[in-house]
């Protein structure tokens, strides 16, 4: 082999294979960083849930993740909604009704129709729906918003109050994914 003038040999450094391996893992690190980083700015959102209005499905302190990549709202989606002003929470509904639909709750029966069909609820509601709230049913939704209620329907402020009504569409800043912490379904 050969030797360079100090007696080592040409084209080695010393320490070389640590250091090429702690400069690795370091970039290892810092390109997962990066990722985590633009995922959790741009693509996803960690929410904590506050409240009841959700139960059975979510639980007042649970963390949801929340997407609002070409997300477009459809029925029974779980969605996040951000309010405009500095006092008012982001709250957590399900979606009922799309923009145009008529929505109809019958408060003997319990069933909620949307042009005029009944909807099929997949999943768990803590209770049958009693509460009108504020509206004298049929209603139809505007071009431009949703209909929203909790899954504890008789323990939610939610489209059947004035303080609540439609939901823009704007005013969704996200679908419910999945639930984080601790780890699950939205639909039970």
């Amino acid at each position: 082999m050969m030797q360079n003038g100090n007696g080592r040999q040409a084209g080695r450094k010393p320490g070389g294979k640590v250091t090429n391996y702690i400069y690795s893992v370091l970039s290892m690190i810092m390109a997962i960083m990066v990722c985590v980083f633009v995922l959790f700015t741009f693509l996803l959102r960690l929410v904590s849930v506050s409240g009841d209005s959700m139960n059975p499905n979510i639980y007042h302190g649970e963390k949801i993740l929340v997407s609002d990549l070409f997300y477009t709202p459809a029925y029974g989606d779980v969605v996040v909604i951000g309010r405009s002003t500095e006092t008012e929470n982001s709250i957590i509904k399900r979606v009922i009704a799309l923009p145009g639909d008529e929505v109809n709750i019958n408060f003997d029966t319990h069933l909620i129709t949307v042009n005029g069909k009944v909807i099929t609820e997949t999943y768990k509601t803590a209770d049958a729906i009693s509460d009108p709230g504020d509206f004298t049913y049929p209603l139809t939704v505007p071009d431009d918003s949703v209909f929203v209620l909790g899954d504890n329907r008789n323990n939610s402020l939610d489209s059947r109050f004035e303080a609540v009504g439609f939901i823009k569409l704007d005013e969704i800043t996200g679908k419910a994914l999945f639930k984080l912490l601790p780890p699950g379904s939205l639909y039970h």
